[in-house]
């Protein structure tokens, strides 16, 4: 779609630069995009400046939805909302798998490959068995295909994925042995040699298309779920957020406090759980589920 066929209300996508030397006093980089106001008037363009691509995208967005009096805040606490959450929160693990093995066709390293779809398996495994929300079954209908294969990854998880219990990965002792002059034999070394066998590519393949279908109903599926927010809103409640809006915001602590065995607070409390930030390292993974 070209900018001049924009609708009331859109926007063209931002497009982030280095800021011109004589504006660098602003920001490092410089976001501009183009918009209809919700009046069809002449497009608008604007711009917004930061010391990175990412914050300066945020800045031009946040800047558009300012002038088409628009407000982005997260929900308020319902029965609703929180059944969003919970179906919402599979459609992570389910990309990550996908993601996990489109990466592991895209290396040439075999090694890299096995791991990254053993990763998917793991990740695929999250949907089920969890102890802060439903079954991934419980928001898709799985098909006997897709309820066996599930069945099968499952076992591939905690057999394999997760624990070394399957005949995927033996491990036999050598022994190298040396005859010496005199007729006797002695033991130089002793070796242990671990073979790991990778995951059949036919099982690979049928475990991506799987993903493929189950995101696709998923996405179908929490269109109602999102539908009960809108609708377990009353006129007064939305009022009361716009004027007082809550921004998405990360409460960032230092990683020497991370506690592997810590469990995360249901919603609303959950939006100011921490995120462990590692100097130097991007260690936020973050996804939409339109």
């Amino acid at each position: 779609m070209t900018e001049e066929n924009l609708a009331p209300g859109e926007s063209g996508d931002p497009v982030v630069v280095p800021t011109p030397q004589r504006l660098r006093q602003r920001g490092e980089f410089m976001a501009s995009l183009t918009f209809r106001p919700l009046d069809s008037g002449e497009l608008q363009r604007i711009a917004s400046f930061a010391d990175t691509e990412d914050y300066a995208r945020v800045e031009v967005l946040s800047a558009m939805r300012t002038a088409l009096g628009q407000v982005q805040t997260m929900a308020p606490d319902s029965p609703a909302v929180r059944t969003l959450i919970k179906a919402a929160s599979h459609m992570h693990d389910l990309r990550q798998a996908r993601g996990a093995l489109e990466s592991a066709d895209a290396t040439d390293d075999a090694s890299v490959a096995a791991q990254l779809r053993v990763y998917a398996v793991v990740a695929y495994g999250r949907t089920f068995g969890s102890n802060a929300r439903p079954d991934l079954a419980t928001f898709v209908e799985l098909s006997p295909r897709d309820s066996e294969l599930t069945a099968r990854l499952k076992v591939v998880r905690n057999k394999y994925g997760a624990h070394s219990e399957n005949d995927m990965t033996t491990t036999t002792p050598l022994l190298d042995l040396q005859k010496e002059v005199g007729g006797n034999i002695s033991i130089l070394q002793v070796t242990g040699i671990t073979v790991d066998s990778p995951m059949p590519h036919s099982f690979v393949t049928e475990f991506a298309e799987m993903l493929s279908h189950i995101i696709e109903q998923l996405t179908a599926a929490l269109q109602p779920l999102k539908s009960a927010v809108r609708e377990d809103l009353t006129r007064e409640e939305i009022t009361a957020v716009f004027d007082d809006p809550q921004p998405l915001q990360f409460v960032t602590v230092p990683v020497a406090e991370w506690e592997p065995n810590a469990r995360r607070p249901a919603y609303p409390a959950s939006r100011f759980s921490p995120v462990h930030m590692d100097t130097g390292q991007e260690t936020l993974n973050a996804s939409i589920t339109r």
